[in-house]
């Protein structure tokens, strides 16, 4: 046979080994997708940020003009900071550094560190533990601003709730003598935002985690051995480009994010998780256990896209048990001005697994998948044809090397791939899901096809090119 036709013998061949792949592709018009420019610290390029914008109302509508230090001159108000000790009142408080902070606030769904700070003022606190602020601005309530008292004790820092900026305010700011004991920690709620991109969905998770007790924890200063590097959030196995905005530190091993910072009583800690899960179907499970109590899970699935082409998803259906659902986004706090399928209302115990199933999304498999797919099949049966006559005349040629090279490198990947859906199957336990674990089940069975296949092929080359194979 011709070397043109050998050429295009090793093409084919090459193109089938990635048929599996192409019979899964799907779709929802990645060319109409533009990422926005709000990505967060670290993300990863699996799969791009959704665009807040879309998911959330904009900052234009959820407050004024920004205000500038000029703006801030000084008027009539007056604040009177109250520094008291969350558990024991014959503390002596006198002399502590009080900041007075003139902020805006974070939005509903945004973690801490989003606050900005517009203007601070400085104080020191009496013999009763008491700061006062004269002269405060006027206007700072219709700029759309709050004030937040700071202080320092036990070298540790402590913050107020955000207070509205009237005439004349009065804050109380609690502190806490340190522990080096985790106090019990929960989630007084947890947020869930999923939104489609390309073959992923995008998950965006807010965590605002609080601890009980009468004790500050600095988790940076620890001795428990499993706290070493920081306090564990486990997320789904399946988790891809995993990032995290919020205060503190942290860090990424696996699908474990480590976090470190301060834990105080009354003030929660509101950070965001963002990461993507590959979507085969036009129905998506999510399962994911909690480590720490959660007060309520709140899953929200926006119907309106990043797409031009499909600008809203109107098929769609959430499936949560335990869960009440709804298409009000005011349930959880959210004004109405985008549409949504929301599940409120859901509690979760330690060590307990909830889940929901999202039914409509816009991924499909293409007609293009099984075109390549009958063309596969032909091209293996005139392999399977011409095969032994090719390999006489080729076996000692480079090409032979490429197509073994190139047959072990597949092999090595489908090997990795069914060591991680082993791992995960492993993880589950007759609570979980079953269509969650017959989808893990169904590509295990493919990958092993796929890994016959490959093994029959390379032992058909190397037999080939064995000395017994060149006597005859």
């Amino acid at each position: 046979m011709k070397p043109f036709f050998r050429s295009i013998i090793l093409l084919v061949a090459l193109a089938l080994l990635s048929l599996p792949g192409v019979v899964y592709a799907q779709t929802v018009g990645s060319d109409d997708y533009e990422a926005p420019d709000d990505s967060l610290p670290g993300e990863a390029n699996v799969a791009p940020p959704v665009d807040d914008a879309a998911v959330h109302p904009s900052a234009d509508e959820r407050q004024p003009a920004p205000t500038t230090d000029a703006e801030l001159s000084d008027g009539d108000r007056s604040a009177t900071i109250r520094v008291v000790h969350g558990a024991d009142e014959d503390v002596d408080l006198a002399g502590l550094p009080v900041v007075l902070n003139a902020v805006r606030p974070p939005g509903l769904v945004q973690p801490d560190n989003f606050r900005q700070v517009i203007s601070s003022w400085n104080a020191v606190t009496d013999e009763n533990g008491i700061a006062r602020f004269d002269n405060l601005p006027d206007g700072l309530s219709a700029q759309g601003l709050a004030l937040q008292a700071s202080t320092t004790f036990g070298g540790l820092s402590f913050d107020s709730d955000y207070t509205e900026a009237t005439d004349a305010v009065d804050i109380d700011l609690a502190v806490f003598d340190r522990t080096h004991k985790l106090p019990p920690v929960r989630l007084s709620r947890k947020r869930v935002i999923i939104s489609p991109w390309e073959e992923f969905l995008v998950v965006d998770q807010f965590w605002t985690i609080e601890v009980d007790g009468d004790h500050a924890f600095d988790i940076g200063t620890a001795t428990d051995a499993s706290l070493q590097r920081g306090l564990p959030l486990r997320l789904p196995i399946q988790a891809e480009g995993i990032s995290f905005a919020g205060p503190g530190d942290e860090e990424i091993i696996n699908n474990v994010i480590y976090w470190t910072g301060v834990l105080q009583p009354g003030q929660a800690v509101t950070f965001q998780i963002r990461f993507s899960e590959s979507v085969r179907s036009s129905s998506y499970t999510f399962n994911q256990q909690m480590q720490y109590p959660v007060d309520e899970v709140q899953i929200l699935v926006p119907i309106d896209t990043n797409f031009e082409r499909i600008s809203r998803l109107e098929d769609l259906t959430l499936r949560a048990p335990g869960f009440d659902v709804g298409s009000d986004p005011s349930v959880a706090g959210l004004p109405a001005q985008r549409d949504y399928l929301v599940a409120s209302g859901r509690s979760v115990e330690a060590g307990e697994t909830y889940s929901y199933r999202v039914e409509g999304l816009p991924f499909t498999r293409p007609l293009g998948g099984w075109i390549a797919l009958i063309g596969g099949l032909l091209a293996a049966f005139f392999i399977a044809f011409y095969g032994r006559r090719e390999y006489r005349e080729f076996r000692d040629s480079q090409s032979q090397d490429d197509v073994l090279d190139a047959l072990k490198h597949r092999r090595d990947a489908v090997v990795d791939e069914l060591a991680e859906i082993e791992l995960a199957l492993s993880e589950f336990d007759e609570t979980d899901d079953n269509d969650d674990i017959l989808e893990l089940e169904e590509e295990q069975t493919l990958l092993r096809q796929r890994l016959a296949l490959i093994l029959r092929k390379i032992n058909d080359v190397e037999s080939g090119d064995s000395p017994s194979s060149q006597a005859a």
